[in-house]
């Protein structure tokens, strides 16, 4: 029973971000977003390559995490074809804070996993929160001077914007970092990145055992 609650969750997530990539499709066709256009179909062609190869390349994410990108490009691409970053108060800072706890909660993952199956890794748990929070802080200056070129989100108009999206995109990193030590105390992160280490493990040893070949 446990593994077909698992099966649908994953099925839902992986559906999400597809249903999210066709809106987004239809909408910038219909705005005219023609960068958005390319990127819609950057990210079915990405999905797309491990057959265009004909090698079975499989990354299977952790279905919150998929969940959780599914909502993050639905409010950017809401916010800007759909302006809601002008029109709805403090969507701009909600999405901020999404964005920055998917971040957190991708480097997080990263890291965990680097530590449990690679030996050059080894790290304390609070140290693995304090990179993930110093991480999150950084990426956040470049979101900001991303939305500045007005590649990606809402451009501020003001230094105090730019300072109250760095300061929740902050917030955000220090929450998913909490939430991650304490999922690790309980063994919970484990088992919600255990299909993702496995296949993080099975590339690495293939790729050690290519090295020893003369």
């Amino acid at each position: 029973m446990k593994n077909h609650n698992d099966e649908m969750e994953k099925g839902i997530a992986s559906y999400s971000l597809i249903a999210v990539l066709i809106v987004t499709l239809v909408v910038a066709i219909w705005k005219q977003e023609w960068i958005w256009v390319v990127g819609c179909f950057a990210g079915v062609f990405i999905g797309f390559i491990p057959s265009l190869l004909h090698r079975n390349i499989k990354i299977t994410l952790p279905w919150p995490i998929e969940l959780l990108i599914a909502a993050v490009c639905a409010l950017n691409m809401g916010g800007v074809l759909l302006e809601a970053y002008y029109t709805i108060p403090g969507y701009h800072q909600f999405t901020q804070f999404l964005t920055s706890f998917l971040f957190a909660f991708l480097a997080f993952a990263v890291i965990y996993i680097l530590d449990e199956y690679w030996d050059g890794l080894m790290m304390d748990k609070n140290a693995m929160a304090f990179v993930v929070v110093i991480g999150t802080m950084a990426s956040c200056v470049i979101l900001e001077f991303v939305k500045w070129i007005r590649l990606f989100g809402a451009k501020q108009e003001s230094v105090e914007e730019v300072l109250l999206s760095l300061l929740i995109g902050t917030i955000g990193g220090i929450i998913m970092a909490f939430i991650g030590v304490t999922l690790i105390k309980k063994g919970e992160f484990d088992e919600m990145t255990e299909d993702l280490g496995k296949q993080f493990d099975s590339a690495l040893k293939k790729h050690e055992k290519k090295k020893k070949q003369p």
